[in-house]
């Protein structure tokens, strides 16, 4: 080690010598330049004598500030004396200590040189400024290279770094960014705001010119395009910025090339140097700022995928990364983070002993290390696990606590999630109907389940090892031994059947299967097995034997006939009743001998039948009529089939039974031909009322229309004489007559119209066309205007649907329901209306409500008839016709009409009219058109 520090000193001081040499000529340089701008001044002053004679000081002060703008303080004070030298000789009368007392000499003197001595301290300010933002820009550098470099190894420290990257460029007081070779941001720090008022993500994409402005872009463009050319660019100017007003800048642009040296853009750093000190303190917090982000990158870096933080103990105030404000469900950095805020995150029964550590970190100045569970902020609940560590100042005071945050929510769930799989398994295993064992590598039982114990009645302790074999039957136990130890040995799976001894002292057989474990990496672990009692299953085999047994000698005698056939329909059994009807032997039925006693006529469509059925795999019926053996007749039979199928679904046989229903057949015959006769004799009888509903009709429609025209004369009449007789004096008796006979005539007329109606309604030929009902409904609300004028009626008229009907019948049911409904409401203030729709598979269903006098339901048979009306003549007024005129027209559409209604609450008209199918629809539109 020592040798290489003496190495590098050399190295050290050999550079040193070189540098030092360096340093000389450039000092000399800077000092030649002063003295050859003095000179030129000077020169220029005497030359332009009689035109600078009031300020021959003017361009000395540009010497100065040439010399100190190229050569910094020694340069330019050097300047400063030999053109206050040169003033004092060739300007003004020498000064000597004789006449120093004279102002009009020493004050121009003493002013010059504190302004140029003025001019050079900013000049040196200035390229100190500029020499440590070179610095600082190439601080950036190796920060940018250290973040590359980081990217390849964890993506998660990328982002990190990413972020502490953007603290160190947003709390530097420069202007940062990365500009493309197309001219355009790609990169800028939060001063981009400051200056111009416009956010990073406003800036980014975004050309030059459009952020600084025309004017600004005018400037620097020479030096951006310098840059672009592979040229490192150093300079100073005055901007004036189109939104961040007129800067003074000392600006540094740096090429970036790529991997072919093809200049892909440039970092820019440019410092407002109009103000120093102001630029100063910035600076200084900047570099304040970059050595404590390096503090806490370099702890992060130890650690990985983790958030971090940086808490001020004085106030208990934190700066994080992104991903310690994400852990607590925020997608972005809040503007601040403090100690009492992450407690409030903390569930309260974990805050107390989170709370607690970290008072005991404080005073035994350790590390905050603790778990504990979190409400995020989108109300998810998490664990997340931190660690703090303490940070002393110069003087060994706690100042800062560095620490990292992780959510290891995952980690618990698995962990909870291996505790839950356990406990699952022990409870599946002690809630499941078998007898459940496992042993370890050394061939001992070393868990039983409940079942197992509940079994036994005996302790897990005594069932432990090899406990369990003393219930095992002793002329079993070396069979069971056997046959486990062979397994084992050869890591093999076991089955076997040995009777154990339950609780009761009584031996239960038991089959057992065991199964070797492994574990994920292959290590053998031992075997586990569950056993199940098979003693009830012993014995229902015993009984199925008998039963199968029992089967046998029913189906022998039973007065059907019962087969069976293989999977592919080919007969293999029959009882005896087949034998004893058919005559047929067992070896004649087999195959398909059987269909030879088939009526000739039945042959085909049975065996069709059959075969189809096996095919499909579906149940067989068929009738068929058998030969009967006795007398050599043909009997009606009925055959069902039923096919048995094994547990993967395939048919394994068939079974099937015969019943003879010759006397059923018989009887259906006898009944098929009285229901014929029924038939013929009901159509007979509906073509007698037809024709009888006709002629009433007809005789209906006479009578009323010749019964018009005499009421038409009382009523032409009575008027005649009540005008006739207007001028003469009647007594009210006379008078009250005259209105009786009048209003009778009228209302008689109204009752003969509404007969005509009627009448009509039966001979009309249907129109069917595609009516809107809305439109319907709204014309006869219009038409009713008159009658309603004076009342307050609240109409509900709901969405209707399009219909098929005769439009003029359609509206006469509508109008006579709509009028019904505003005429029963006449004592309702306000009235409620409604009319609506119901739609149903096959119909759709009308209706009109209402909130007034309602009726009895006990005689809504009575509703459509004619002439039936449920309320007195003096209370509404009606000719009881409407009703029957309504269910007429809907029973015309092969429609429904019905009622509902409670007395004083409302009644309900319903009626439905049927949907017509496409086909039909169209044809009634085709004949109404042609008609």
């Amino acid at each position: 080690m020592s040798r290489k520090a003496r190495a590098s000193e050399s190295q050290n001081i050999f550079a040193g010598g070189i540098d030092k040499g360096a340093f000389i000529r450039e000092q000399l340089l800077h000092y030649g330049v002063a003295l050859l701008s003095v000179a030129l001044a000077l020169w220029a002053t005497l030359l332009l004598n009689p035109y600078l004679t009031p300020t021959p000081a003017a361009l000395f002060f540009a010497a100065v500030m040439v010399s100190a703008w190229y050569g910094g303080l020694g340069s330019g004070l050097l300047a400063t004396v030999l053109s206050t030298l040169a003033i004092n000789y060739f300007f003004f009368k020498p000064l000597y200590p004789q006449n120093i007392t004279n102002l009009n000499i020493v004050v121009p003197l003493v002013v010059f040189m504190l302004t140029t001595g003025l001019i050079s301290w900013l000049n040196e300010s200035r390229r100190i400024a500029q020499r440590k933002a070179e610095e600082s820009l190439k601080l950036l550098s190796e920060s940018e290279v250290r973040f590359g470099r980081l990217t390849e190894s964890n993506e998660e420290a990328l982002r990190q770094r990413e972020t502490e990257l953007r603290l160190i460029t947003d709390t530097l007081p420069v202007l940062i960014s990365f500009v493309d070779s197309e001219q355009r941001y790609r990169f800028n720090n939060r001063a981009y705001e400051e200056w111009f008022g416009q956010s990073a993500a406003e800036v980014y994409g975004k050309h030059i010119w459009e952020v600084v402005g025309e004017s600004a872009y005018g400037v620097v463009r020479p030096y951006v395009e310098q840059v672009l050319a592979g040229e490192q660019v150093t300079f100073e100017s005055q901007v004036p910025y189109k939104d961040g007003g007129t800067r003074y800048i000392n600006a540094i642009y740096v090429p970036q090339f790529n991997r072919q040296g093809i200049v892909e853009g440039y970092a820019a750093l440019i410092v407002d140097i109009s103000e120093q000190q102001a630029a100063l303190r910035k600076r200084q917090q900047a570099e304040e700022a970059l050595r404590e982000s390096n503090e806490r990158l370099n702890f992060a870096l130890q650690t990985a995928e983790l958030g971090d933080w940086d808490m001020d103990l004085s106030n208990q105030t934190a700066r994080r990364s992104l991903r310690h404000d994400q852990i607590f469900g925020y997608e972005s950095l809040l503007p601040e983070w403090t100690y009492n805020m992450f407690l409030e995150h903390v569930l309260p029964e974990d805050r107390a002993l989170v709370d607690a550590k970290f008072r005991t970190a404080l005073i035994n100045q350790d590390t905050w290390d603790f778990q504990c569970r979190i409400r995020r902020a989108d109300g998810e609940l998490r664990w997340i696990w931190a660690r703090g560590h303490i940070y002393h100042n110069a003087q060994g005071d706690a100042v800062r606590m560095l620490g990292l945050i992780a959510d290891i929510s995952d980690r618990q769930q698995t962990e909870a999630a291996l505790r839950e799989s356990e406990a699952r398994f022990r409870q599946m295993a002690d809630t499941a109907p078998v007898l459940i064992w496992m042993s370890g590598t050394d061939k001992l039982c070393n868990y039983f389940n409940k079942p197992w114990l509940d079994f036994t009645g005996r302790t897990l302790e005594q069932e432990m090892g090899n406990g369990w074999t003393e219930g095992v039957h002793p002329d079993d136990f070396q069979r069971c031994l056997d046959t486990y130890t062979n397994a084992f040995d050869a890591r093999q799976n076991f089955q076997m059947e040995y009777r154990l001894r339950r609780n009761d002292c009584e031996y239960r057989w038991l089959f057992d299967t065991g199964v070797p474990r492994f574990a994920p990496s292959g290590e053998f672990l031992g075997y586990i097995g569950s056993c199940v009692d098979i003693d009830d299953r012993n014995l229902a085999e015993v009984a199925l034997r008998d039963s199968e047994e029992r089967y046998r000698i029913l189906t022998e005698v039973s007065p059907l006939a019962i087969w069976m056939g293989n999977s592919d329909g080919v007969i293999t059994y029959c009882n005896q009743y087949w034998f004893d009807y058919t005559g047929l032997t067992m070896e004649q039925t087999l195959g398909h001998g059987w269909t030879c006693v088939i009526h000739p006529d039945d042959y085909m469509r049975v065996l069709k039948t059959w075969k189809q059925a096996v095919a499909d795999g579906t149940n067989y019926e068929a009738e068929i009529r058998y030969r009967r053996v006795s007398d050599g007749s043909y009997r009606w039979h009925l055959a069902r089939s039923l096919p048995f199928r094994d547990a993967a679904g395939q048919i394994i046989k068939w079974v099937g039974i015969t019943s003879d229903i010759h006397d059923r057949k018989v009887a259906e015959t006898a009944l098929q031909q009285l229901n014929e006769m029924l038939e013929q004799g009901i159509q007979e009888r509906t073509i007698e009322l037809q024709a009888a509903n006709k002629e009433l009709e007809s005789f209906s429609y006479s009578v009323s229309h010749d019964l018009r025209a005499p009421f038409r004369h009382i009523a032409g009449f009575v008027e005649l004489l009540q005008k006739r007789h207007n001028s003469t004096n009647l007594d009210e008796t006379s008078q009250r007559y005259l209105k009786i006979i009048a209003e009778t005539a009228k209302q008689a007329g109204i009752l003969i119209d509404e007969l005509l109606t009627f009448s009509r309604m039966g001979r009309t030929e249907m129109r069917y066309i595609n009516i809107n009902m809305e439109q319907l409904v709204q014309g006869i609300k219009r038409d009713l205007l008159t009658e309603t004028q004076g009342r307050t009626i609240h109409w509900h008229i709901e969405p209707l649907p399009e219909v098929q009907a005769d439009p003029s019948m359609l509206r006469l049911v509508l109008r006579n329901l709509i009028d019904n409904a505003v005429k029963y409401t006449q004592t309702r203030n306000p009235a409620e209306i409604t009319v609506g729709s119901t739609n149903n598979e096959n119909e759709v269903v009308f209706f009109v409500q209402d909130n007034g006098v309602g009726f009895n339901m006990q005689y809504v048979h009575k509703l459509f008839g004619v002439f039936q009306r449920l309320h007195s003549e003096p209370q509404f007024e009606g000719t009881g016709v409407g009703l029957a005129n309504v269910q007429r027209i809907i029973h015309r559409h092969n429609g429904r009409v019905w009622a509902e209604a409670v007395v004083d609450k409302g009644a309900t008209f319903y009626f439905s009219l049927p949907k017509l199918l496409t086909k039909e629809s169209d044809e009634r539109t085709q004949t109404n058109s042609a008609d």
